[in-house]
Formats: C-alpha cells, structure tokens, sequence
C-alpha cells in the first residue's frame, strides 16, 4: 500500500493515541446551507471506544468506521473498515450484516479475509466506500481485496468484479484487477463506478464488463529519499486524456454525471459523461514535479479558490450542492454555486466534541452521505463514531424584532434587550447568571458577586479585571451599568461554564447559549 491511503492511516493511529480513553421541521426546503445558520453535529451511535460490539447506538463500537451509505428504508449502513465489517444502524439497533471477526492481526486489529457466501461467513479486507442500488444490494469497494463486492438483501455476499489480485486489467468482470479501490457510485441504470484509487483511474462496470474511463497515469515520484514509485497526475480534458491522483470518492448527481474526490491533488473533479470531458469544480494547487501530492490547506470561499487537505468521501444533495468529507481537515465541506463552505467541524481542529456549527470537532471523518431535509450523517473514522449533523430548530417564540437570550431551546425572558458594542453582545447579568444556577449580589461598594458552589466572582463596572475564586480573570472588554442593571459579556459565562456562544444574525438576532454536547443525542 502506498499514497494518501498510507498517508492518512498513519495520521489516523497518531491522532488516536492522542485522544482520551430523523425528521425535520415542517415546510423546511430540502437544503443544506441555506435555509438556517445553524447546524447542530451530535454523535449517532459508537461509544467512541475501538471495539466490535453490536448492540444499541449508545453501546455499539466500531473501529475506524470509512464508509456510509443510506438505504432505501432509510438505515444507515455504515462499512466498519478496521473491524473487517458492514455494519447497519436501524431502530437504534447496531448489528452487522455481513463479515466475520476471524482473528486478530499482529497489531491487535481484526484479520482480514476473502470469503463470499451468507453474510455470517463472509470475509472482508479494509471494506470503504458503500452504495446501495435499485435492487437493494448494497456495493462495497473491498479496498484491501482488489474487489468489488455485493451484500444481497437476504445478507448473501458476492464479487462482482476483481480477482483479488491486485493490477489494472478490463475486460469480464471475473478477470478484472483492481488496486486497492476505495469508493464505488451506482448510476439508477446499475452501471457501478469504482474509484480505482492506487490505479488513479475511474473504473465502469456494466454488463459483466470492467472498461477504465481515463488514462492511467505514467509519472513517478521521489516519495522518500532514494524511493521512487509511481504517483497520480492532473490533467483536466477529454475524458479518455484526463490524470487522477489517488481519486478516492464518488458521487452521481441528477444528470447522470460523477463527482470526483481527487484526493492526492487536493480537488473535486467534475467528469460529463455524455461529453466525455474532465473538469475541476473546486480546490487547486500545484503539484511539484518532486512530490506524489499537492500539498493539503484550508481555504472557504469560491470554488476556484478554496483548498483542501486530502478530500475523501462525498454526496450530492437535492438543492445541487456537493457535501465533501474534508479527511485532513477534520470538517465537512459544502460545495454550491461556486462556493465552498464549512458546515461542520472546526478545520484544522481535531476533536470529538458535539455541539453547534464551529464549536463542535471531527477527527479525520472519511464519508459523508445525504439523509434528507437538510441533514446528513459522517463516517467519523478518527472518533469511531458515526455522526449526524441537522439544521438547528430556531424555536418558534423567537420574535426576530429585538435582540433575544436562548439558553438551550429555551428563550429568556428579560426586561433589559441585550446590547452589542464592538461585535461583544453584553447581556443583563442577573437574568443570565439565575438561569445558568448563579446567585447575584450587589454590594454597597459598587462590586456585584456572582456566585455558583464554591466558585465566586467579584465584578466591577467600568472593570474588564475580574477576581475569581480561581484567580484574576481578564474580560474582552469591561462590564458596565445601564439603568441600574449590570451588563456581562455574554462569553464570561461560556468560558467559565464550558458553554458554546453562538450568534444568530440575519432575521434573527439571538444570543444561543448551549450546553455543550457530549455522548449520543439523536
């Protein structure tokens, strides 16, 4: 094995021995980014902990999860890739459709295999990208087999393309090679795609017969001083002409056509196919004649601008847009009109914090798939955690025509309007202090105590100093009095309680004050 695929294992095992041991509203458009500002990310099902286990969401384990897919009944199934797995969540129940647990490997991870038949004696080897077709058989690229493979409905596994040994042959479907593909995408025809990733190549599989879209790549790089091997390469244009560099996602939008994640040269591709042309639609960089990749970074804006740091799974939405998991960035990204934005994590940031738009983290997440009404759920492979993300419910007593206090789902009652200077939102402290369990005093020195347990805070207008049970603490900008009430920044109390702020703009104009989220939710 070599390339990202190397690449990314190894940052993943590094980022895990850093880490501490749907419906939706009513009349909603069927968006992703523009119908609210807010997303919430929340865990679906895994304890977070490296196991096997089937069980319910909230005790189920998984180990390195790579892969999602949704099914015609709306069942999450989810290509348990460490566990040598495929895995359905359905009536909060975990359990594994096919592969078997054979064995454990020199490094204390399952054993992989090679076996057909039900899926209770199948085996698989590093089992990724998942798509379910109109038969209701679930396709799996069977990475570390060189295969590709089927789950019927009644559980029975079987090859439909791929001897198992690795090469890049076409022909019968029986005598094809692959090498080491990561992703697969089934057309409404049956047609399956197949990112053939170490091959750089898209592979189509009709009629019994493999046939490579583009031309293989012939460049090789010096990956490590005095080691040269073969590498991808960029070129945009006709079809049978255009160069892939480890393209290890894939997605079919309305007109037929695929989405690529062009993961080693840090792009999404665009192939039409009734054109037979090649195009990028977002990302970029150079690639230097002395390296396998372009390099990784984070950029949001237009799509010819923005930048990405090793692109992996993605999904078309019914609005048009493109959800990219974002692998090294540890975020998802939305793709539409020409833009890109973050809709979940904090890039750059590792972490397995549920919460609100940019307060909550991803760790190295590997697919994305598309649920409905604005909602979509993430192969957390970092965490081993699946995870979901939906608009977040503005409720409905929010008025919009003055500045509001949620606390959680609930909406403050105050007689005082939140007041913003310089981009700080000051709220009232009394009213927000009692709601979060603090008592308040006003002292006759003109200092106000606010108190929770043992923890204390000696506040003064005018101050931006505040004594604290725990030490001086030093505020954005000083509290101040405003007919005879005390008014706080409002992120005093999320630092101090470990709380995510967020501010609703637009129509909106509310303060969200969350509890932050932790272990399963949904």
């Amino acid at each position: 094995m070599n390339g990202f695929v190397r690449k990314s294992t190894i940052i993943l095992l590094a980022a895990l021995l850093a880490l501490p041991a749907a419906a939706g509203a009513a009349g909603r458009q069927d968006a992703v980014i523009d119908n609210l500002p807010l997303h919430e990310l929340r865990t679906y099902a895994g304890t977070g902990d490296l196991g096997e286990f089937d069980g319910s969401r909230q005790t189920a384990e998984f180990r390195l999860p790579g892969g999602v897919a949704v099914d015609a009944q709306g069942r999450i199934v989810v290509a348990d890739t460490g566990n040598q797995m495929i895995r359905t969540i359905a009536a909060d129940e975990v359990v594994t459709t096919a592969g078997i647990l054979i064995g454990f490997n020199d490094y204390g991870y399952p054993a992989a295999g090679y076996a057909n038949g039900p899926g209770d004696e199948a085996a698989f080897d590093a089992p990724s990208g998942l798509a379910v077709d109109t038969r209701g058989r679930i396709i799996v690229a069977d990475a570390g087999n060189h295969v590709i493979r089927a789950i019927a409905p009644d559980g029975k596994v079987t090859t439909v393309a791929g001897t198992g040994v690795l090469g890049l042959k076409d022909g019968a479907a029986s005598q094809a090679s692959f090498y080491y593909p990561l992703d697969v995408a089934v057309a409404p025809s049956g047609v399956i795609y197949v990112a053939d990733t170490l091959n750089h190549v898209i592979r189509k599989i009709e009629n019994g017969r493999v046939t490579t879209l583009n031309a293989p790549s012939e460049r090789a790089a010096e990956i490590f001083p005095g080691v040269v091997e073969p590498t991808g390469d960029f070129r945009d244009g006709p079809l049978s002409e255009a160069l892939f560099n480890e393209p290890s996602g894939l997605a079919i939008d309305d007109k037929g056509n695929l989405y690529v994640a062009d993961t080693g040269n840090q792009r999404i591709r665009y192939i039409d196919l009734k054109a037979g042309t090649v195009t990028t639609v977002a990302g970029g960089g150079e690639l230097p004649a002395d390296a396998a990749y372009v390099e990784g970074d984070f950029v949001d804006g237009k799509a010819e601008e923005a930048r990405f740091n090793a692109p992996r799974g993605i999904s078309v939405t019914p609005d048009g847009g493109l959800l990219i998991a974002d692998s090294l960035n540890h975020a998802i990204r939305y793709l539409k009109d020409g833009v890109v934005r973050t809709v979940a994590g904090l890039p750059g940031e590792s972490g397995k914090w549920d919460g609100v738009s940019r307060s909550a983290y991803l760790s190295v997440p590997t697919d994305v798939a598309y649920i409905g009404d604005g909602a979509f759920v993430i192969a957390d492979s970092g965490n081993n955690r699946i995870r979901i993300v939906r608009p977040y419910d503005i409720p409905s007593s929010v008025r919009g025509d003055a500045i509001e206090i949620l606390h959680n789902d609930k909406v403050l009652e105050t007689d005082a309007e939140p007041i913003p200077v310089d981009g700080t939102i000051f709220v009232p402290a009394r009213v927000i202090s009692e709601e979060l369990g603090y008592s308040v005093e006003y002292g006759s020195d003109g200092v106000t105590t606010v108190k929770r347990g043992d923890a204390w805070y000696r506040i003064r207008a005018g101050s931006a100093i505040v004594e604290s049970s725990s030490g001086n603490l030093t505020l954005p900008q000083a509290p101040f009095h405003r007919d005879n009430r005390l008014f706080l920044p409002v992120r005093f109390f999320a630092e101090q309680l470990d709380l995510d702020v967020q501010w609703l703009g637009g129509d909106v104009r509310a303060v969200l004050i969350r509890d932050k989220l932790t272990g399963l939710q949904y």
